[in-house]
Order: C-alpha cells, then structure tokens, then sequence
C-alpha cells in the first residue's frame, strides 16, 4: 500500500475528480452525487476528507447542497463544455513536464489548433506517471473517454490501451494503434543532395537504445552506417567532445544528425579538424525545428505534425464510435526543410 508521500494522487484530488467527471456528465442538468459516506467507502478515505473535498466544491459553486436530500450539481455551473461531446485525454511525454519549452508549445499550438475541429473536450493529462501502475492510478482518475498520447514512454500508452480508446503518436509501440512519422521520401532526398546512395557514413549524437523513428529509418537502409556518439544521451562536455573528434579526426562523416543545440559544439570540432568549407561540405541534417533556424547549411527533418494529429483524430473518432476489430497504425511521410531559408524542398 502506498504511504502518503507516495501517492499519485492526493484523496481530496480524487475526489475532486469523481465529482467534477459527474457534473460533466450531468448534461447540465442538477444531479444528485454519492453522500460523503459512499464516496469514503468508494475510496477507502475518512469521511472527514471527503467532507472538506465537498466543502470546497460548494464554496466555488459546483455544488449545491439540498436540506434533507443531499449533494447536488450544480445546473448553472459554467464549465464552458459542449456537453454532447467526448472527454477526450492529451498525455505530452509521461505528464510530468515541469515547464513547456517552445518546441513543446509549438506541438500544442498544432494539437489544440486540430482539436478546435472536432467538439471534443480536451483535458491535459498530468500526473507523475512512472510505473504503469501510477498511470493506471492518474487514467483511472481522469474518467476520459478516449486519449492521445505523444511521445510517452511504451508502458503508458499500452496502460491506456487496456483502459479506454487509446490512439499513440510521437514513438512506435508495438501492438498499439499508432500514428508516427516516415522518412523515405526525406531519405531519397538525402541521397539526391548527396549524389550517392550508398556507402554513406552518418554520425548521430542521438543514444544508440533512442526511439527516434528517424533513427530507426537510417538504421534500416543498407547504404547508411550509422556510427552514434553514445549509447545513452550524454552531457556536452570535455570528455564527450574528446570522444567526437577522436571519432572524426580517423572517420569523416558524410551526414551528421543532431539536434540543433548540439550545432555549436560539432561545428567547432569539424571546422578544427577540416577547416570551414570541409564542415560545409559534410550534409548536416537536424532533428525537430527550432523557433529560429541556425545560420549554418543545413536540412531540418520535421515530421508533418498537423496531418499527423488529424489522422490521429480520426483514428481515435473511429474508436470511440465502437469500430470493430483493430484499427492499423498509419505513418506520415515527414518534411525536409533547407536550413536557413527555411524552405520545404521534399
């Protein structure tokens, strides 16, 4: 059993949750709620925390109590939800981000702008999610109708997928309805740019156990070798560049595969060793799009996030709607994109 400091969930959030998922479903009609007595013995809490759970919810006004009869919602509460529509769950990572950083609202901005489309009602779904048991707990609490994961660890989504619609986006999970990025169509640009399919040396700083579907797609295509800087992800520091120019000064590379912060330092290790037009030369290619392009030659990979997103809606629309048997993951041909123009070029 979990000790207080161990909770996943606060008893006073749980029963916020209970309540609030009633008055959603209330259609905003005035419905009755389980006395303090039923939810205690529902959630195996002291009905005295209950109490000040219900306390608060009628001082904000979602409640409203009845002499003799009980607990009630509250029929002219303003939830500003379309009370036909789902309760539809948006899971970024494994919802324990401390802070969104622009990348990051660049993919809300593209969910919440798709979401506008459907008359669903979104909850962000949040919650220290590190064991599948914890994400049953925070799943279980949200009482969604469906959910959209993106970039979760494999165990959250497949947790999910046990409990309620599920459709999984950002990483390959085995087993699970899918929607992740391609990259033939990037990659046979690739060669076109570099004149050669074949016998091509790319060095990635991306850990060789990621679940980057990029990496897997080099991975898998007989003219790349695909040497990485590390097994796991490592910090930027004096050892890590004394590897990568130990590794550059015997093996030039013909692409390299970065993130963007990651520029300054391998700019400076391939301008020491082959001076600037040589660093030119190598095809350098970068992993998801900053709010600003670095002035260096480049390509940005970039995954076709708004038409990912929407085929992710109607995957999950279909499941809410009881299609029978399994749906199939579907892939989006990513974009690449010519660094510091920023033009679309495949």
């Amino acid at each position: 059993m979990r000790t207080q400091s161990q909770q996943t969930i606060s008893e006073v959030q749980k029963i916020w949750y209970r309540v609030m998922s009633i008055l959603y479903r209330s259609g905003g009609q005035s419905v009755r709620i389980p006395s303090s007595n039923e939810l205690a013995q529902e959630f195996g809490i002291a009905r005295s925390t209950v109490r000040i759970a219900l306390e608060k919810l009628t001082a904000e006004g979602f409640l409203i109590t009845r002499r003799g009869s009980g607990t009630f919602t509250n029929p002219k509460c303003r939830l500003n939800a379309n009370w036909e529509g789902p309760l539809v769950g948006l899971l970024m990572h494994n919802g324990n981000l401390f802070f969104y950083s622009q990348e990051l609202q660049n993919e809300l901005e593209c969910f919440f702008g798709e979401f506008r489309k459907t008359g669903w009602n979104i909850r962000l779904v949040t919650g220290q999610m590190d064991t599948p048991e914890a994400a049953r707990e925070i799943l279980s609490h949200n009482y969604l109708d469906g959910l959209i994961s993106f970039g979760s660890s494999e165990f959250i989504p497949r947790t999910a997928d046990a409990m309620l619609p599920t459709v999984n986006m950002g990483f390959f999970t085995e087993g699970l309805t899918n929607v992740t990025p391609a990259c033939s169509r990037v990659l046979n640009k690739l060669f076109e740019l570099t004149g050669r399919d074949r016998g091509i040396r790319v060095w990635t700083a991306a850990p060789r156990n990621g679940r980057s579907d990029f990496i897997r797609a080099y991975h898998a295509h007989t003219g790349l070798t695909l040497v990485h800087g590390s097994d796991e992800q490592v910090p930027l520091d004096e050892r890590y560049e004394a590897a990568v120019r130990e590794e550059f000064l015997h093996h030039r590379p013909d692409w390299i595969l970065i993130h963007p912060r990651e520029l300054p330092l391998l700019r400076r290790i391939t301008v020491d060793l082959y001076g600037e037009s040589g660093a030119r030369r190598i095809l350098w290619v970068f992993h998801t799009l900053p709010a600003t392009a670095p002035d260096w030659p480049g390509y940005f990979v970039q995954a076709d996030r708004r038409t990912e997103i929407r085929t992710a809606i109607d995957l999950l629309q279909r499941k809410l709607n009881h299609e029978s048997g399994p749906l199939p993951s579907v892939t989006v041909e990513a974009r690449l994109i010519r660094v510091p123009d920023q033009c679309i070029i495949a």
